[in-house]
């Protein structure tokens, strides 16, 4: 029975992981295309132990250092990728 049990959670899960990506990738079909840039460079890039922040901030923080994007820019568009990115990041 319990053999059962960890079968049937271990099938569950990674639909879970493929229906939050889903809903990640409708959120930032939604967003600017500079939060979309951002979105794709972050959503695969959050490494164990680190935050969305941080993966955000690893990906502007560059842009914003060369001049490339102002801080208000960089703000407003890594809250948008950031909003999304937490879809497929969620808790279950």
């Amino acid at each position: 029975m319990f053999r059962s049990l960890i079968v049937a959670a271990l099938l569950v899960v990674p639909g879970a992981a493929l229906a939050d990506k889903a809903d990640a990738d409708a959120c930032a079909a939604r967003i600017s295309s500079q939060g979309k840039s951002i979105y794709r460079s972050v959503v695969g890039s959050v490494q164990r132990g680190s935050t969305l922040e941080d993966a955000v901030r690893r990906v502007l923080k560059p842009k914003v250092d060369s001049g490339r994007m102002s801080e208000a820019d960089a703000r407003k568009y890594g809250r948008e990728a950031g909003n999304c990115a937490r879809l497929v990041h969620r808790k279950a």
